[in-house]
């Protein structure tokens, strides 16, 4: 397993699961639940790691620009 994402925010480390799973890329959150069962307060980074076969397609997924703006709709 390769890091490919580490941050903070929950929230940012799900939706880049869900791209890569869209994908057919299958990815593991770490740390997903240490904040939530931690008795003091706990600032541990989230970490989404994916198998070393994928890391090069999973980044670029990851790295690709959404251009929605400038998509006309009728």
């Amino acid at each position: 397993m390769q890091t490919l994402l580490k941050t903070i925010y929950l929230y940012e480390v799900q939706i880049a699961q869900t791209k890569l799973e869209s994908r057919g890329i299958h990815s593991y959150i770490k740390n997903e639940f240490v904040n939530n069962v931690a008795v003091m307060p706990v600032a541990e980074n989230y970490i989404l790691v994916v198998d070393e076969k994928d890391y090069g397609q999973a980044l670029e997924i990851l790295q690709e620009k959404e251009d929605l703006d400038e998509e006309i709709l009728e």
